[in-house]
């Protein structure tokens, strides 16, 4: 993934696809649950030929 988009694909509509290929949603979708549900976040980190994200959730505490 080019550095200089990662910055943006989070952000709604955003897609590196064509036309009627993809409503550019799916990363927005899941960072606002993970971030507004979970209370956790999503990053992202790439390279050639490998691309990663990372899922973070608080641990909940049991002890109540």
């Amino acid at each position: 993934m080019p550095s200089e988009i990662q910055s943006r694909i989070f952000e709604p509509f955003f897609t590196t696809k064509s036309v009627d290929k993809g409503s550019g949603l799916g990363l927005d979708i899941v960072s606002r649950i993970v971030r507004n549900r979970h209370q956790g976040n999503v990053t992202v980190t790439s390279k050639p030929q490998r691309t990663c994200f990372t899922v973070c959730l608080p641990l909940l505490d049991a002890s109540f």
